[in-house]
């Protein structure tokens, strides 16, 4: 029965989801797609610009972080649904493209951090300088290379 437990879970996140809210996960989960294959074949700087670029913006939000937080697990739960699950750089990158569409204004950070086995590095998005759905202090445990620091 243990065996079951994920997918129990998994189901119990999907009852709990609202129609938008699954709209918004399955255009995630196709952006998420583009964007790890668009790693591959396009500079990371044009990449960049295409996810603050857009000619359709839709309202702001009245709390913009509070937003970018429900988006974010979104993202992260579509990110959970890909085989191989995506890393951290395609999703910072799509929930910034949707944060823009909705005229959030938001930074992409990419930091690395040396560790007993390595290096280390994360990539994150930030609303008004707090990180989404990260740890309050990722821009102290990353020396941040990509972003102003």
């Amino acid at each position: 029965m243990d065996s079951w437990k994920p997918l129990i879970h998994k189901l119990q996140i999907a009852r709990r989801l609202a129609w938008r809210d699954w709209l918004v996960l399955g255009a995630a989960w196709w952006m998420l797609w583009g964007f790890r294959l668009a790693l591959h074949w396009m500079s990371f700087d044009r990449l960049e610009n295409f996810t603050h670029l857009s000619d359709e913006k839709i309202s702001a939000s009245p709390d913009p972080l509070a937003w970018a937080r429900r988006r974010q697990r979104l993202v992260s739960l579509a990110g959970r649904l890909h085989l191989p699950p995506m890393t951290c750089l395609p999703r910072a990158l799509t929930l910034r493209r949707m944060l823009s569409r909705h005229a959030i204004p938001s930074q992409l950070r990419i930091g690395m951090n040396k560790a007993p086995t390595g290096m280390l590095a994360q990539a994150w998005v930030e609303v008004d300088g707090e990180a989404v759905g990260e740890p309050e202090d990722i821009a102290e445990d990353y020396k941040v290379l990509h972003g102003p620091e």
